[in-house]
């Protein structure tokens, strides 16, 4: 592989630094203009030698052991505070000492999740890996509400339907639904649509068999499983099915 000099004297000003450095810091020290680097920057990235997060490079080293310092950090915070649902991202920076922040962070915290590192809640983010702690009272609420989930394959009682077979208020109800979802227990397809992940691994199973490979619409799917669209549709794109043909 040939470099350049300028793609040399990127790489050694990124070098495998876990903060990274800007591209104001390699611009500064390489005298020219973001213009004239835009090219080099590229074809470092073609590559694979160097990542970019809105203006911050890392070299892959760099990455690899910034992030790690990060999931670190992050396993470290679930493990001192096992009933908090999520964590800042810039909080879980700051315990690592590392220097990321904003949108460099935010884009980081990304490509963690698309790696199956992490997974974002309504409260900040996780180690994918990491389960949620629950009180006794919540982990028996939580199961009652598992099971009527799947008491109903693809048509699954609304949030307000299961308080009232519980006889729960419908507040802690919506409450163990988003733990649910934190904890992974439970996915939402929909503003009222839960499943759990086995309902869901069987609805792929049954509709694989019923359409095979070829694509499908919400309303073939809606059809086949003899549902309505509040649910077909967002089964459907969970499922990453072909757009609606209606």
């Amino acid at each position: 592989m040939t470099l350049n000099r300028l793609e040399n004297d990127i790489l050694s000003i990124v070098a495998d630094e876990p903060n990274g450095v800007t591209t104001e810091r390699i611009c500064k020290k390489l005298r020219m203009t973001p213009q004239e680097l835009g090219t080099p920057f590229e074809s470092l990235k073609a590559r694979n030698l160097v990542l970019g997060f809105a203006g911050l490079w890392l070299s892959m080293t760099g990455f690899e052991v910034g992030s790690k310092r990060f999931l670190d950090a992050l396993d470290r915070m679930h493990t001192a505070s096992p009933l908090i649902e999520g964590f800042a991202a810039d909080a879980v920076a700051s315990t690592a000492e590392l220097s990321w922040s904003g949108k460099a962070l935010d884009r980081i915290v990304a490509r963690l999740s698309e790696d199956g590192k992490t997974r974002t809640t309504p409260h900040g983010i996780r180690v994918k890996s990491a389960s949620l702690v629950l009180t006794p009272r919540q982990s028996a609420l939580l199961a009652r509400v598992l099971e009527v989930l799947e008491s109903a394959p693809v048509d699954t009682p609304t949030p307000h339907q299961i308080a009232q077979i519980l006889g729960v208020p419908r507040q802690a109800i919506e409450e163990i639904l988003r733990l649910g979802v934190s904890g992974g227990s439970v996915v939402q397809l929909a503003d009222v649509v839960f499943y759990t992940p086995s309902q869901l691994s069987k609805l792929r199973t049954q509709t694989d068999a019923l359409f095979g490979p070829r694509p499908f619409t919400v309303a073939e799917l809606r059809d086949a499983l003899g549902t309505t669209r509040k649910y077909s549709a967002p089964l459907h794109a969970f499922l990453s099915l072909e757009p609606s043909g209606d």
